[in-house]
């Protein structure tokens, strides 16, 4: 029997960055902006930055050295002409993010509009794998992470690509773990041997050609759309840190398996800002920069307010979402008064019987629950990432279902 949750919040410390200048509040639009920085992220390019198409492939088995996610290519975008740089992350609200790519080579692919299970990708009889209800592989989104001594500033497009002796290619797809921990996700279904042992994560948005019925191949000029899925608060809570240091990167992949460069490509072709003949990738951005102007003197700034509520009419004691937290709770704790993302724990149990702890995904921070027989000796608990909810839920470990008393805590974290 597990007897009580123990947890401890991990304090933000955020406080508002002073006083903001008028002209640096309120709503902003990003409209079709290409990309300053682009770059096919495969080993064999012989001509960084410089390359007109850009090849998405998937490569299975267990190659040393050959990301399942192989061929790569990573956008960036610099918004601080745009959107103010450096003030209180708070002060960004993101209402849409659309990213545009345009197809270059005729019927190579099939369209897949909606995300593939986890499972699709694992080897066909193994635990968890299903088979795949749909044709093809969706083009995916995700954000882009560094290694080799980059960032996202330093990276430029004609950078190294990297080695597998240092842990691979410099700039990488990356998005988040169940835990809410960001990392590279470029073999993250597996390698042949469990040389890279399957994980699940979600894309940050998933390609849509609009008008083409699913199963039909994508012909060449087709315009692929990517909504960046807003509602997963750890993909919202890294756009809004992106618009904050200035600079917003994405990288596109396809897990579909290449036929090799060899042969008639059965692989996504896509333009680069490079290309005279085709669309470069494109960006638009809605969202508000929240100025210090507090009309109603509630201690709710206008912008936040208009932006969650379409007025001045909440006050700060109002609790929209029904979380326990008050508006102005809400806003100093950078937290959403619509959204059900307060810190906030919830006994769960699945259809064994197993009890459990469930509590929402928050922005930028890192989530881990433990679990002890005595409150000495604690462990990482199994858990689950819940799309529809955005929930995290953690389970005792099987190693330690034996009958007895127990203790769950949460650590959370940046």
């Amino acid at each position: 029997m597990i007897r009580r949750a123990a947890w401890s919040w991990w304090a933000t410390g955020l406080c508002l960055s002073g006083w903001v200048w008028v002209g640096m509040a309120g709503p902003f639009e990003i409209g079709g902006q290409s990309p300053d920085r682009d770059r096919w992220m495969y080993p064999f390019n012989s001509r960084p930055g410089t390359r007109p198409v850009a090849p998405v492939f998937g490569t299975f088995g267990d190659e040393a050295g050959v990301d399942t996610r192989h061929g790569q290519f990573v956008m960036s975008w610099n918004t601080s002409e745009t959107v103010p740089p450096g003030l209180d992350i708070r002060r960004y609200l993101v209402r849409s993010v659309r990213v545009q790519v345009q197809v270059v080579r005729e019927g190579s692919f099939v369209h897949d509009p909606t995300p593939d299970a986890f499972g699709t990708y694992l080897e066909p009889g193994s635990d968890g794998a299903v088979p795949d209800a749909d044709p093809g592989r969706p083009l995916e989104l995700f954000g882009t992470g560094f290694r080799g001594g980059f960032t996202a500033e330093t990276f430029l497009a004609n950078s190294p690509y990297g080695s597998s002796a240092a842990g691979g290619r410099n700039a990488h797809a990356a998005g988040f773990d169940h835990t809410g921990a960001w990392v590279d996700v470029g073999n993250n279904v597996g390698k042949t041997g469990d040389t890279f042992p399957p994980f699940p994560t979600r894309a940050f948005a998933t390609g849509v050609v609009d008008g083409l019925p699913a199963g039909e191949p994508v012909p060449s000029g087709a315009t692929v759309t990517f909504d960046v899925v807003l509602a997963d608060p750890l993909v919202l809570g890294h756009v809004r840190s992106s618009l904050q240091a200035g600079r917003l990167w994405f990288t596109l992949t396809w897990l579909g398996e290449s036929g090799g460069l060899s042969g008639v490509p059965n692989y996504p072709d896509v333009a680069t800002a490079e290309n005279l003949l085709f669309d470069p990738p494109r960006i638009w951005i809605d969202g508000v920069v929240v100025g210090d102007e507090d009309t109603d003197a509630d201690g709710l700034p206008d912008d936040w307010e208009r932006f969650h509520f379409g007025d001045l009419a909440k006050g700060a004691d109002d609790d929209s979402d029904r979380d326990g937290m008050a508006a102005l709770e809400e806003w100093r704790d950078g937290f959403s008064p619509v959204r059900l993302d307060a810190p906030r724990l919830e006994w769960v149990l699945d259809a064994g019987g197993r009890a459990g702890l469930r509590w929402p995904l928050v922005e930028n921070r890192r989530q881990v629950v433990e679990w002890s027989p005595d409150l000495k000796d604690w462990e990482v608990a199994e858990g689950v990432s819940d799309a529809e909810t955005m929930a995290w839920m953690g389970w005792r470990p099987a190693t330690t279902r034996e009958e007895g008393a127990g203790y769950f805590r949460l650590r959370s974290g940046d």
